[in-house]
C-alpha cells in the first residue's frame, strides 16, 4: 500500500511538472506572436517587417546589419546607445509603413550589470551603457513596445536596484571604462506606468552566436537577397552573425521559454551546448529557404498569368 501510494505521489509530481512547463511554453507563445505575429512571410524582404534589431559591434560581422536589412528588418549597429536610440527614433519617423515596434537586442548584459555595446574589450574604446528603465522612457515614445533582451544575464538587468539608475562602482571586471558614457532613466520615470513590455530567457543564461556565410543558404534564397539588398539600394551582404534566440524566434523554437518583465538575482554561467546552435542554425536555414521558395513560386505564377494574357 505504501509503495502504491508513493507511486501515485511521484504520479501526481511529474502531472503537475509537466502542466507547468506547457503552461509556460504557451505563455512564452502568446507573448512572442504579441511582439512578433507569426506570419507567414510573404517573401524573404518581408521576415524582418516591423522588427529592429540592435547589434554590439563586437558581437557582429562586417556587413551584418545589410544582411538583416536585406530581410526587412532596421538594423543598428553602434558602440554608443544615445546614436542608436536617436536613429530609432528617425528610422520610425521616416518610414512610418515600416516602423519598428518590436526591438531584439543583441548586445553584452555585463553579468547582468548593465546593457554593453563596445567595440572591443580595449579599455579605451569606444563602450556605452544603458539601463532597462532609460530605454522604456526613450524607447517608448517613439512608438516601440516590445524589447526582446538576447544579453548574457538578462534577468540580472532587472533588478530593482538597477533598474532605473546602473551601478557603475559594481566591481564587476567586465563592466570596462564607459567611453561614452551612461544612460540612465531620469530621476522622475515610473516604470510601472509604461507599457512597453521587456521580454527575455525565462533562464538566465550566456547567450550564443554563430557566424555564417551567405553561401550556406540555397541558391533561390541567395537571389531572393540580392534582389532585396538591390532594392534598398544596399551592397549585398556576403556574411552574417545570428543568435540561438534570433533563430529560435523565427523558427519558432518550443524550447524557447520567454519571461515579461522579471528579475533574477543569481549569476548564471550556464551556456548553451554547440550542438544545440548548430541544430538551431539548420532550422533557420531551412526557414529562410522555404521563405525564398514560396517567393520564387509566387513570382513564377504571377509571370505565367502575364504570358498568358500577352498571348491573348
Amino acid at each position: 500500500m505504501i509503495r502504491k501510494l508513493s507511486f501515485l505521489f511521484a504520479a501526481s509530481i511529474l502531472l503537475l511538472t509537466v502542466r507547468a512547463a506547457g503552461a509556460l511554453e504557451y505563455r512564452s507563445l502568446r507573448l512572442l506572436n504579441h511582439a512578433w505575429p507569426d506570419a507567414p512571410a510573404a517573401k524573404v524582404g518581408d521576415i524582418g517587417r516591423g522588427v529592429g534589431v540592435v547589434f554590439s559591434p563586437d558581437l557582429s560581422v562586417e556587413g551584418n546589419c545589410r544582411f538583416y536589412e536585406a530581410l526587412g528588418f532596421a538594423c543598428f549597429q553602434d558602440a554608443d546607445w544615445n546614436r542608436v536610440l536617436e536613429n530609432v527614433h528617425r528610422y520610425n519617423v521616416l518610414y512610418p509603413e515600416r516602423r519598428i515596434y518590436t526591438l531584439v537586442l543583441e548586445t553584452h548584459g555585463t553579468n547582468g550589470n548593465g546593457l554593453k555595446l563596445q567595440k572591443s574589450y580595449d579599455p579605451a574604446a569606444e563602450r556605452s551603457y544603458v539601463s532597462v528603465g532609460a530605454l522604456q522612457e526613450r524607447l517608448e515614445p517613439d512608438g516601440v513596445y516590445y524589447v526582446v533582451i538576447s544579453a548574457c544575464n538578462s534577468g540580472r538587468l532587472m533588478r530593482p536596484s538597477i533598474y532605473n539608475e546602473l551601478d557603475p562602482r559594481n566591481g564587476d571586471k567586465l563592466f570596462l571604462p564607459a567611453t561614452c558614457g551612461i544612460i540612465n532613466a531620469s530621476r522622475d520615470f515610473d516604470p510601472s506606468h509604461s507599457v512597453m513590455t521587456l521580454m527575455r530567457p525565462e533562464s538566465s543564461h550566456i547567450e550564443t552566436t554563430l557566424i555564417a556565410s551567405v553561401r550556406e543558404l540555397a541558391p533561390a534564397t541567395r537571389r531572393a537577397i540580392l534582389s532585396s539588398a538591390k532594392s534598398l539600394h544596399i551592397k549585398p551582404p556576403t556574411q552574417f552573425a545570428v543568435s540561438d534566440i534570433m533563430m529560435q524566434m523565427l523558427v519558432r523554437d518550443s524550447q524557447l521559454l520567454l519571461v515579461a518583465n522579471t528579475s533574477v538575482d543569481d549569476l548564471s554561467k550556464q551556456i548553451a551546448p554547440v550542438n544545440q546552435s548548430e541544430r538551431l542554425f539548420r532550422r533557420f536555414v531551412t526557414y529562410l529557404n522555404a521563405v525564398a521558395a514560396r517567393e520564387n513560386t509566387a513570382l513564377v505564377a504571377r509571370d505565367g498569368k502575364r504570358a498568358k494574357s500577352a498571348v491573348r
